[in-house]
């Protein structure tokens, strides 16, 4: 477990974050919505991309039930790129943003249907292989902050058993 700080945790969590804005996944946001769990609370940056994903899972589902229906509502399929497009900014998902303008511009140009559904399609390909990044990151965030925590604790259960055998080795001899 030796290595294990903080610091060492955030600069491999920033690493993987760098390497998503290097594949153009990601832009700088995502590192600034990472900086905010200084602030925020340990927890901020994981439960911030858990729901996300999950928002954007239910908007993905509600685009392709309105795009099923016999009449297309444009305005209402626009609402939820225009969603999805400002979700996906903020967190810093750049690639999906760009998918979605382009979705929200089929919609808004009253494409035809198997055009509308192509650009779905290519929303939920971006998304997908954002959330899959996203997952991972949690995840490893989540794994290493345990083993930092599983550290602190067993340092702290050497200096109570060290201050405890300190205190009582005359009657434990």
């Amino acid at each position: 477990m030796a290595g294990f700080s903080r610091e060492a945790l955030n600069w491999q969590l920033l690493d993987i974050i760098r390497s998503m804005e290097e594949e153009g996944l990601v832009d700088h946001r995502l590192a600034k919505v990472h900086s905010m769990k200084e602030n925020s609370g340990p927890f901020f940056f994981a439960t911030t991309l858990s729901t996300f994903c999950h928002d954007s899972t239910e908007t993905l589902r509600d685009l392709t039930q309105a795009l099923g229906q016999i009449a297309i509502n444009y305005q209402e399929l626009e609402e939820f790129c225009i969603k999805m497009r400002g979700s996906a900014s903020c967190i810093g998902g750049c690639r999906m943003a760009n998918a979605c303008r382009e979705h929200w511009r089929a919609f808004q140009n009253r494409s035809s249907r198997e055009r509308c559904v192509t650009a779905l399609n290519t929303t939920k390909q971006e998304f997908l292989l954002l959330q899959e990044k996203m997952n991972s990151l949690v995840e490893l965030r989540n794994n290493l902050f345990k083993k930092w925590v599983n550290k602190l604790l067993l340092q702290q259960v050497e200096t109570w058993a060290a201050e405890y055998w300190r205190q009582h080795k005359d009657k434990l001899q």
